[in-house]
């Protein structure tokens, strides 16, 4: 075989395997970098106080629910969901351990398509499949995109009535109000910026 040939051999193998390495590189890069944003942006639902030792949860390429970020504080954040959706096109949620059961179950059925999940996770309550604490606190951010998302903390106070409280249960927002009165799903509304 002459020399020609051979370089000629060479470059038709080598070449297609450099092309795969830079794919491959550029891949891992992109997964990095979309995992870093996640974790960037569900933290900023966070008080500054909380988000180093937060556990962040976000989605791979094949919109799995991963572990992103390991933390140690009890607080988890699930990163913005990157299906399609209408209502709420940019979400991501903070919680502490003690709703981690109710937010699961709650993600559970909306994956499984239950309409009613409400009268599906009272029942649960009620019949003590799921606990839930008598006072907890959320985080969230939403918006039509990160760059527009709006704070919202949520604290709940489960079966809480306005005329227990204090709390109006008329829509507020500018003052924190109580919504979903009388329920399991009570709690205090508190608007951010």
């Amino acid at each position: 075989m002459n020399q020609a040939v051979i370089c000629k051999l060479r470059v038709l193998i080598v070449k297609p395997v450099v092309i795969v390495a830079v794919l491959a590189a550029s891949v891992v890069a992109g997964a990095q970098e979309s995992a870093q944003r996640q974790i960037y942006e569900s933290l900023r639902a966070l008080p500054e106080a909380l988000r180093a030792e937060a556990s962040v949860f976000g989605y791979d390429d094949s919109g799995d629910r991963v572990l992103l970020k390991q933390g140690s504080n009890g607080i988890t954040c699930w990163a913005d969901d990157p299906k399609p959706n209408l209502d709420e096109p940019f979400y991501v949620l903070c919680f502490p351990k003690s709703l981690e059961q109710f937010f699961n179950r709650n993600d559970e059925l909306k994956r499984e398509g239950v309409t009613d999940r409400a009268a599906v996770l009272e029942a649960e309550i009620k019949s003590r499949k799921i606990t839930l604490p008598e006072f907890d606190i959320r985080y969230t951010l939403r918006g039509k995109r990160f760059e527009e998302a709006m704070s919202l903390t949520v604290i709940h106070v489960p079966y809480a009535s306005a005329e227990g409280t204090g709390f109006s249960a008329d829509v507020d927002n500018y003052r924190p109000w109580l919504m979903m009165e009388g329920t399991p799903f009570a709690h205090i509304m508190i608007p951010g910026h």
